[in-house]
């Protein structure tokens, strides 16, 4: 990971893309004059593209629990993870109306290796990837794939190249109480583009930990927003562009998609049995 960090002036123009806090708000540093990560006490070391993936600091409590359960730093994931993790837990938020199901995570995705055995580096040394037979269950995500030189833009976690343990592919303990909750989802309404170009357009971190979750967002004056500017098309179409492959032809039709749930558009409430109790969820409006 020795490479040319992050600057003073790039992280500056993220901050006027609306992606990261001013550096008196978020306390960031530009490790200028570092050729490799040397982070200080209270420091972890990060991409600049991760904040175009829905990442943002202080952290996700639910993507914390994912980086304890799997035993990885955040710096051994791709961007593509940290995009996937992102639609994950805004489709649960502002999809589904709950808050980010571990269970159903687990059930949906485990984690790779990435590369040849022992041929992995320390960024970007692990990826998320479907589990088998979930392609045609899950959302169309034909995310960009052409991504190259990303772990060269870093600012201040030395990481570690993980060895693969066996949580990476363990399967939720309750799978059919998961199968549930997926036959609740209205799949064939929702994709990976709508539910990020949704956050994208709300301008919130999804991988941030926030105030309150996506199913309370309450519009233009909402304290999650990275900025109250609204995006212009062409912008939110310019930031989809570079994280989709859009010569993938699976995406739902804008017209058919799910509306998201908001403060104005709440989620109904169902009871949904488990092994141990009723508990409440929601559905999405048909």
């Amino acid at each position: 990971m020795e490479e040319v960090p992050s600057s003073v002036r790039s992280l500056n123009d993220l901050v006027g893309m609306g992606l990261l806090h001013s550096q008196e708000l978020g306390g960031w540093r530009a490790p200028e004059g570092e050729s490799y990560p040397d982070p200080r006490a209270g420091e972890i070391v990060v991409f600049e593209d991760f904040f175009q993936e829905g990442f943002g600091v202080p952290v996700h409590p639910f993507l914390q629990g994912l980086l304890l359960y799997y035993e990885i730093g955040i710096c051994n994931l791709h961007p593509n993870s940290i995009l996937l993790i992102s639609t994950f837990i805004h489709l649960c938020e502002a999809y589904v109306g709950i808050e980010p199901h571990f269970d159903l995570f687990q059930y949906i995705f485990c984690l790779r290796k990435k590369g040849a055995v022992g041929g992995s580096k320390i960024a970007g040394g692990v990826y998320l990837n479907l589990r088998d037979g979930m392609k045609n269950r899950y959302l169309s995500c034909p995310w960009n794939t052409s991504l190259t030189e990303w772990y060269k833009k870093w600012f201040c976690d030395v990481g570690y190249i993980p060895e693969k343990r066996v949580s990476w592919t363990d399967r939720p303990a309750f799978a059919s109480q998961v199968e549930d909750l997926m036959k609740l989802i209205d799949w064939s309404r929702l994709d990976g583009l709508g539910v990020v170009g949704n956050f994208v357009c709300r301008r919130v971190m999804p991988c941030q930990k926030r105030v309150h979750s996506a199913y309370e967002y309450a519009g233009s004056q909402e304290p999650t927003r990275m900025s109250p500017e609204v995006l212009e098309k062409a912008e939110v179409q310019q930031l989809l562009n570079e994280l989709f492959n859009f010569a993938d032809g699976s995406f739902v039709r804008s017209s058919d998609r799910v509306q998201a749930f908001k403060l104005g558009r709440p989620a109904p409430k169902v009871m949904l049995r488990t092994d141990f109790a009723f508990r409440v969820l929601v559905l999405p409006s048909c």
